[in-house]
């Protein structure tokens, strides 16, 4: 009989269970899908811009170069911090935090000085430097960003990852019957 068995043999609610990698939790799942949807666009922008290298050559702005090294480049670190993620290896929150950031202020950056854009009824600086939807995309950076951070600091995480004081033999999980 164990802690969370009755006399009769059946369990009691909730039960007490340890956690295992066998086990994905669905915040590291919701992490890795996000990882997957950028990873698969950058991917494709790195096929795509192979594929139409002259019609980009041609074409005035950023050089299909630049196209297709940050699609492989991105397209790569999503590939390994998605595999880190799905595999709960421990070094995987700190580069997927590292890869976010570093995304992030490459998205910024990318959008500001190389992208052509207007806002609409804007004058100056704001008419030259933010896209249109500036305002939608900094408010999914800054969530999506959020969203990372805590769930990276929740202790469940933290022991699936194996990281801290917490280790995946010694903590326990409340589930409900």
């Amino acid at each position: 009989m164990t802690d969370s068995t009755t006399p009769d043999g059946t369990a009691d609610s909730p039960a007490v269970v340890p956690l295992s990698h066998d086990k994905r939790l669905w915040s590291v799942t919701l992490l890795a899908l996000g990882v997957l949807i950028l990873t698969v666009i950058n991917l494709i922008r790195f096929v795509l811009s192979i594929r139409y290298w002259g019609f980009l050559a041609n074409r005035m702005g950023v050089s299909p170069i630049y196209l297709t090294l940050t699609g492989f480049v991105w397209g790569v670190a999503g590939l390994f911090v998605l595999w880190g993620l799905w595999k709960a290896k421990n070094w995987a929150p700190r580069l997927m935090q590292a890869v976010a950031l570093t995304y992030a202020l490459y998205f910024w950056l990318d959008h500001i000085f190389l992208m052509e854009h207007t806002v609409i009824g804007a004058s100056g600086a704001v008419r030259v430097l933010l896209p249109s939807n500036w305002q939608f995309s900094a408010g999914v950076t800054v969530v999506s960003l959020a969203y990372m951070v805590w769930i990276f600091n929740r202790a469940k995480v933290k022991a699936y990852f194996g990281l801290g004081d917490v280790k995946i033999e010694e903590y326990q999980v409340n589930q409900e019957a």
